[in-house]
């Protein structure tokens, strides 16, 4: 297949589709987008259809929507399960997976629901009094469960964990400080209270929040504040209380060859309090840290390898400890692993906007000769250096402000976007092993084209703009036919922040280009500005799909420019294996993010959205 005949295939390997965590997306032999679970698919333009069809003149309804497949939480949740129990026949493990939903991720009921539906034994974990709260709700009927509560606990706190535990729920306690160990001591009987020593891990691992980890971070218990809480329990009578340590990671790591160290760390450390006392200890709880393939760099078996490392950390302790000590059961707090998957932004494009002029005749003598210069050097050529130095240069000399007029930085424009036009023509044409420099003004590549979208950024991707977390991109049209460029897709807000552009670009052995030159992909992948688009004039009325954005997402967003939540849909396959889609809620109207702001006199029951 070569680079110029273009499939639905070749756009699979370009966004990722169909492979690790974007598995449940395909894309039609017609270019079309679609959800596929186990052999049934359904297009997003169906999708849309179907939901304009339900929400046609009502009101609080938006073009754009989030997507909810709770269903994809149900298979996150098994295939984690699995993933460790294979493990362990693997290895002759003799421990027990326990899994652990921290419902900070996502507190939605019909996705902490999903979890509990799916394995009438996992368990769950409460960072505060209102999750805890939330739990007991769902729990009811179910107080076996394994409940871990985090989190810095005042009396009142405790006090409500104590009442629990009165009426028959299964908690752990984590302790986090000297002074929580006090209260606890003052306030629990040591028979009947099952106690968590959180730990701070004293290791470095990779990953976009590993500046939680080490001596430094704001959770567990330091090393000597471990030793005087141990001191506590032993004096006290809690020393059989304790049952489980906890460590936690960091989330979303990258480095998969640290989490043998720390299965290896926790577990020493497992050993040496079991050593000074600690007899029932039988838990370790490694917390979260399972990442989601965002930008489907990752093994496929990311999961199945996170498993398998942490498991051979622990081993290879056991048994360096002389396997004086029973094999831990293993608990994993995983929550973007499990959620991720389960909430896609469908977004309407609203329109397009061009950076530079459409080309036409440079009527201005001396400008026109300085374009054929530019244009004859450009042609010549023959290094990345070069082209780099021309680069910077026609951009200084025609770039900036200028006192000249309306006409001449409009002639100006124009000359830039033909240069960069004929720059990136030649740097295709020279075939270099790598485009990358330090010394240009601006990228080769930076997208030309905007998309104005009707979501907001900070209400639907707040992490994007928090923790400049990558979320991909994909077009849900057009996707078999050779891409015509790249663009930005910008929300409707007035911040300069709302806007997703990043692409990364998969790993093939030979560049491959957009018609108007822009890389797709890359040798060795690389994370760069713009989404490959098939037709620039079909992109208004169209929609973009934002897909793995149930993980915290819906916990911190934020009413920025009083945009609120956009209208909920969710999408089922039926025991029937026919669709059924469902509108949840409408968008957050007017009316209410009024009254979030103070002003309870305002009647405007519209969504806030662009009609």
């Amino acid at each position: 297949m070569t680079e110029e005949i273009w499939s639905a295939e070749k756009s699979k390997a370009v966004f990722g589709v169909g492979r690790n965590d974007l598995h449940f997306l395909d894309i039609t032999e017609d270019g079309n987008l679609c959800v596929k679970l186990g052999k049934h698919r359904i297009t997003f333009q169906e999708l849309v259809r179907s939901v304009n069809s339900m929400s046609e003149n009502g009101t609080r309804y938006t073009s754009s929507f989030t997507l909810r497949i709770p269903q994809l939480i149900t298979y996150q949740v098994k295939k984690l399960k699995a993933s460790f129990e294979r493990v362990f026949d693997e290895l002759g493990y003799r421990g027990k997976f326990i899994g652990i939903y921290p419902v900070k991720v996502n507190q939605r009921k019909d996705f902490v629901t999903a979890v509990i539906r799916t394995d009438s034994e996992y368990g769950l974990e409460a960072g505060t009094k209102p999750e805890l709260l939330l739990i007991k709700k769902l729990t009811e009927n179910e107080k076996h469960r394994q409940i871990v509560c985090n989190g810095t606990k005042d009396p009142k706190y405790l006090k409500l964990i104590q009442a629990s535990m009165d009426s028959g729920w299964n908690i752990g306690i984590s302790i986090e400080s000297v002074q929580e160990a006090r209260l606890v001591v003052k306030h629990f009987k040591p028979q009947k209270t099952h106690l968590i020593l959180r730990i701070k891990p004293y290791l470095n691992v990779e990953g976009h929040w590993s500046h939680s980890t080490g001596r430094d971070s704001k959770f567990g218990l330091s090393i000597h504040d471990l030793y005087n809480v141990v001191e506590l329990l032993k004096q006290s009578g809690f020393a059989e209380s304790v049952k489980s340590i906890l460590g936690h990671a960091g989330s979303q790591i990258t480095g998969l060859d640290a989490f043998t160290r720390f299965g290896s760390f926790l577990t020493k450390l497992y050993s040496e309090l079991r050593e000074m006392g600690l007899s029932n200890l039988e838990n370790i709880d490694f917390g979260g840290g399972l990442a989601i393939d965002y930008a489907g760099s990752y093994p496929p078996d990311l999961m199945y390898q996170y498993a398998y490392n942490i498991v051979t950390g622990v081993k290879a302790q056991i048994e360096r400890d002389s396997k004086r000590h029973p094999e831990p059961n293993i608990m994993i707090e995983a929550g973007r692993a499990v959620t991720a998957l389960a909430a896609l932004i469908v977004v309407h494009a609203l329109e397009l906007r061009s950076v530079f002029p459409t080309p036409g005749d440079t009527h201005e003598s001396e400008t026109a000769r300085a374009e054929e210069d530019y244009l004859t050097r450009i042609h010549n050529a023959n290094t990345l250096e070069k082209m780099v130095s021309l680069w910077n240069e026609f951009h200084e000399r025609f770039g900036g402000m200028t006192l000249a007029g309306l006409e001449a930085i409009h002639v100006r424009e124009m000359v830039v976007g033909k240069l960069e036009t004929a720059v990136r023509a030649r740097l295709r044409e020279m075939n270099l092993p790598t485009y990358s420099s330090d010394k240009l003004e601006r990228s080769f590549w930076y997208p030309e084209h905007i998309v104005i979208g009707n979501f907001s950024v900070f209400n639907s991707i707040a992490d994007h703009v928090m923790v400049q977390q990558h979320f991909p991109v994909i077009p849900t049209r057009d996707l078999h036919i050779h891409p015509q460029s790249t663009v930005r897709l910008v929300d409707i807000t007035c911040d300069s922040d709302g806007e997703i552009a990043d692409f990364y670009r998969q790993h093939t052995e030979k560049t491959w280009f957009t018609k108007d030159n822009r890389p797709v992909t890359m040798p060795g992948g690389k994370m760069d500005k713009g989404i490959p688009v098939g037709v620039l004039d079909s992109v208004p009325g169209s929609y973009f799909v934002i897909p793995l954005v149930g993980a915290y997402q819906d916990a911190i967003e934020m009413d920025h420019n009083l945009l609120g939540d956009l209208p909920d849909v969710e999408l089922r396959l039926k025991e029937d294996n026919t669709w059924g889609i469902s509108w949840i809620t409408g968008a957050e109207s007017i009316e209410d993010l009024l009254k979030d702001a103070g002003y309870a006199d305002i009647d405007v029951h519209e969504d806030p959205y662009m009609s």
